[in-house]
């Protein structure tokens, strides 16, 4: 048989999901380069990974993948995702089975976690962490043992599935929705930068603003379902991070994630598939606060310091 012919014809999220399972419960050094990858707690020894696991009536975890980190028990619930668009209200499900095992006790820290093609990744805006299909795919080819080569050669199949596939589906009450944020925000906050809306998902929730004084380092996040302003430092020092919690404003909070830190100002929840002039006074909150904290990051000349 010629060596370029495919394995496979086609992928699916199943068959991902038992490549991922098996790395999970028998390669520690997988575990400790995912766990380092997205800057979850060290690596210590294994405890357990299981797929499709439902919990508290609360929806199924893909993936949940446990281990031990200096005398606590972590999980980390992934969602393995190839082309399907995610359910409606899917990762506050995941953030509500996260809480739930903390509050049981089962285990002390939890963490959400994405997993699908970069494309899809990119393209998202429920998951903030998140590991991508290639780069699973290049760490199991540089092992160079040929059961691995042969995971990752199955991932890229994965992968070209998507490219060959994948289209965002648009959602018309959302993207309408949308579209007049961005016009309210071109009227009354000009000094806002958005791109204006093009496909919107239906799961489409948190709208990047940016103010072109502060770079692109700094991102405002308006969270409609969550009722938040998160003004998001990316790529900042530890030492920044130090600083910056020490500073804020009593009328915010400080928010750690595994990759950056944001600012968090409550403004009240809005639903992205209701009126959108019914709900202009908390959506003017928001923008409102966005230049508020703005202001302050200003004024006190705290990207100088």
């Amino acid at each position: 048989m010629k060596n370029n012919i495919l394995p496979v014809e086609s992928i699916q999220e199943r068959d991902i999901d038992l490549i991922l399972l098996e790395e999970f419960n028998v390669d520690k050094g997988f575990c400790n380069w995912f766990v380092d990858k997205l800057k979850l707690p060290l690596f210590e020894k294994h405890n357990i990974a299981w797929r499709s696991i439902s919990d508290f009536g609360l929806g199924e975890t893909d993936i949940l993948f446990s281990y031990i980190s200096k005398g606590e028990i972590i999980y980390v619930l992934i969602e393995n995702k190839l082309d399907a668009s995610f359910q409606e209200n899917q990762y506050d499900r995941y953030l509500q089975r996260a809480n739930k095992y903390v509050e049981t006790k089962k285990c002390q820290k939890v963490f959400c976690v994405l997993i699908a093609p970069i494309y899809y990744c990119e393209n998202q805006e429920d998951f903030k962490t998140f590991l991508s299909y290639e780069e699973i795919s290049d760490k199991l080819r540089d092992s160079k043992s040929d059961r691995n080569i042969f995971k990752s050669t199955l991932l890229n199949i994965a992968i070209e599935k998507l490219r060959r596939g994948y289209k965002p589906l648009n959602a018309p009450i959302v993207q309408e929705f949308w579209n007049l944020y961005w016009e309210y925000k071109e009227k009354k906050y000009p000094s806002l930068e958005m791109k204006k809306p093009g496909i919107v998902p239906a799961n489409s929730d948190w709208p990047m603003l940016y103010d072109e004084r502060l770079g692109k380092k700094i991102v405002f996040y308006h969270k409609f379902a969550q009722g938040n302003i998160d003004v998001t430092f990316i790529g900042f020092s530890n030492s920044f991070e130090t600083r910056i919690k020490e500073v804020i404003p009593d009328w915010t909070t400080f928010k750690k994630f595994p990759k950056n830190f944001a600012i968090r100002i409550s403004t009240g929840k809005v639903d992205r598939k209701s009126s959108f002039n019914n709900q202009i006074s908390k959506i003017d909150n928001g923008l409102k606060n966005i230049e508020k904290i703005r202001d302050w990051i200003i004024e006190n000349k705290i990207l100088e310091s």
